[in-house]
């Protein structure tokens, strides 16, 4: 129950408007859909960087692509990577299609078009993250034709493996309006899974494309990135211009299938190891070795080689570095040669779909709210791997950096984070002060 004029009802109001806003732009989950959005902002980009007029390349990509994946009502995977036995099992074909097209239920209740029901309305069609509700949202939804996810147990450069993205189907992402899909069964998780990595491939086989039409076809003299026509009229060019368009895609794929292999191992913390929150931290000698952790944990983070205090600040309230911006933001601003604070350059890529520019804020610490997962692992994770499409950077290691932290210091690290929302701040100061009251 809520009253009129309280949070809790103007936060029902804001969501009211959110779905009036989604009824009133999309056609309903059950309409079919022609086709996916050519990616016209990327094209601009490169246009912007020097390209020649982008408009032939942009209608020849989606040519090859329709023809290499299909369309949202009728999906395809491209033969000859299940040709590949070690690209094969990345995604399953019927799975695929389940995932897509309109939303129906057959008479034995197993479901379809499970992406546009649960995910095209933030994610949109084309999985660009520019769905009908997107603009409300904050942060935006991911836009996964740069093929970069945050949250992964690979470093950055690396794709996530099937279970990095069944975790955040499964647990949702905490602060954002990415929200737990976890009452879904298997088979359904699994066919989102396959869809996720169907469109963020897709998308990165575009991009590819543009960018070799751009730089490596000569278009102001009528050189063509996909002409179908050639392949009756001219099966050697054809036969060309199509194995460049399938290696791309190999590519691509290749990089998704190596993510299992680019996990970063971990050791964990000994059995002993007094880890915060451990039942095994109550006796007082593993009591005074998890507040000798924390307190190395809090000298690396004002430290030089952790370096955290520069973006997260001196008292972690994520007041050190407020002015910057994720990549998917970078990639049609700052790479473009915009200003994203200059409302007359973003005028014409806003006109083009994208979303206004946002600053990208180090995560409070002090809140204990991590989006990444606030298991001890997690944090680790995110010390050692970095966030991929942020600025938050993989911290040195030994022995690769003689100069790095050792794995012991990074759970010493860890400690202090997971500490850090029991700590007070001095009224008067930026010193910490103990539960005692002893400033340290």
């Amino acid at each position: 129950m809520y009253r009129p004029g309280t949070i809790q009802s103007r936060s029902h109001i804001g969501w009211l408007l959110v779905a009036c806003a989604w009824l009133g732009t999309m056609p309903g989950c059950d309409a079919p859909i022609a086709s996916f959005k050519p990616n016209w902002l990327y094209a601009k980009r490169m246009e912007m960087t020097g390209a020649a007029e982008m408009a032939p390349a942009v209608e020849d990509a989606h040519t090859a692509l329709t023809r290499l994946f299909g369309k949202p009502d009728d999906p395809k995977w491209p033969k000859f990577l299940l040709e590949d036995e070690s690209l094969a099992s990345l995604v399953d074909v019927d799975r695929l299609r389940r995932a897509a097209g309109p939303v129906s239920s057959d008479e034995a209740g197993v479901h379809y078009g499970l992406y546009r029901e649960h995910c095209m309305a933030c994610h949109g069609v084309t999985g660009n993250g520019r769905g009908p509700t997107s603009r409300f949202l904050n942060p935006y939804p991911r836009d996964f034709r740069l093929g970069k996810f945050k949250f992964k147990a690979t470093p950055i450069g690396s794709k996530p493996t099937r279970l990095d993205l069944e975790r955040i189907l499964r647990d949702g992402i905490v602060g954002t309006s990415m929200p737990s899909f976890g009452l879904l069964n298997e088979e359904d998780l699994q066919a989102l899974i396959d869809y996720v990595i169907y469109l963020s491939v897709r998308g990165e086989v575009e991009r590819r494309l543009l960018a070799e039409a751009a730089f490596e076809i000569d278009l102001e003299a009528g050189d063509r990135l996909f002409d179908a026509a050639l392949e009756e009229d001219d099966p050697e060019a054809f036969a060309l211009q199509w194995q460049t368009i399938e290696d791309h895609v190999v590519d691509t794929v290749r990089s998704w299938a190596a993510a299992p292999s680019q996990v970063t191992e971990v050791d964990g913390p000994p059995v002993d190891y007094p880890l915060f929150g451990r039942d095994n931290a109550a006796e007082l000698p593993q009591r005074e070795r998890l507040a000798a952790s924390i307190a190395n944990g809090r000298r690396l983070y004002q430290g030089q080689v952790a370096g955290c205090a520069q973006c997260h600040g001196a008292t972690a309230m994520g007041d050190g570095q407020t002015n910057d911006f994720d990549q998917w933001t970078k990639d049609w601003t700052t790479l473009a040669g915009i200003d994203p604070k200059d409302k007359a350059e973003l005028a014409p890529m806003l006109a083009l779909g994208a979303l206004r520019p946002r600053n990208i804020a180090p995560r409070n610490l002090r809140r204990g709210i991590y989006r990444g997962g606030s298991r001890p692992i997690d944090l680790y994770f995110r010390i050692v791997n970095g966030i991929d499409g942020t600025s938050m950077p993989a911290a040195p290691m030994r022995p690769d950096n003689p100069l790095g932290m050792t794995e012991d210091e990074v759970w010493d690290l860890v400690n202090y984070l997971l500490s850090l929302p029991y700590e007070h701040l001095a009224p008067e100061s930026t010193g910490v002060v103990t539960s005692a009251g002893k400033t340290r």
